[in-house]
């Protein structure tokens, strides 16, 4: 369906967004690294420690995808031998995760790029997503690929494009609310109201 000019009405329960498509055509320099910030590949991570920590960076920004999925899937995404999870961390624990997907040798992307609260605003975003791109490079892509929605951050966008990304095309996507659902609690994304 091509959408025309104009308003529409968002059913109740249903939330509505504007994705943006994103592509990097050339790796960022590498970022010296923020001091006590550790990023290690995680290859067997518990899907209940996944989704703790999925849980813990997407909650206020209604990350779901990966709450809605069965063991069984889930297991099949992060145990891919195609897909890398790479979790960050301080002292205090986590601060970050990242997924690639390379599962599409000739389109990879990064699938899930997010801080915890205490890392936003610190720089270690910056730096995370030199690593990322560099490793993805030095792997063979030629092209990254992400998307952000208008439910991410409101410094999403700016950040990817301020660092190498462009955007490429948009989409709008609707979808249940998941707090709504029971997937997330009620009080998540306090910024935008549940209908």
């Amino acid at each position: 369906m091509r959408l025309q000019e104009g308003h529409y009405d968002i059913p109740h329960g249903l939330l509505a967004v504007v994705v943006t498509h994103l592509v990097c055509e050339r790796p960022m320099a590498p970022v010296p690294a923020p001091d006590g910030v550790v990023l290690k590949r995680e290859t067997r991570m518990p899907t209940a420690t996944y989704r703790d920590l999925f849980k813990l960076i997407g909650r206020d920004w209604l990350w779901t995808s990966r709450l809605m999925l069965g063991d069984d899937d889930l297991m099949a995404i992060i145990f891919d031998p195609d897909v890398e999870l790479y979790v960050l961390t301080g002292d205090n624990g986590p601060l970050g995760m990242v997924e690639l997907d390379f599962r599409d040798r000739d389109d990879p992307q990064i699938a899930f790029f997010g801080l915890t609260p205490p890392a936003i605003g610190r720089g270690i975003g910056t730096w995370l997503m030199a690593q990322v791109q560099n490793m993805m490079a030095s792997q063979g892509a030629r092209t990254i690929r992400l998307n952000t929605c208008t439910l991410d951050a409101p410094k999403a966008l700016p950040f990817y494009l301020k660092n190498g990304f462009r955007a490429e095309r948009r989409e709008v996507r609707l979808f249940p609310d998941p707090r709504a659902m029971g997937v997330l609690d009620e009080a998540a994304a306090p910024a935008v109201p549940m209908l």
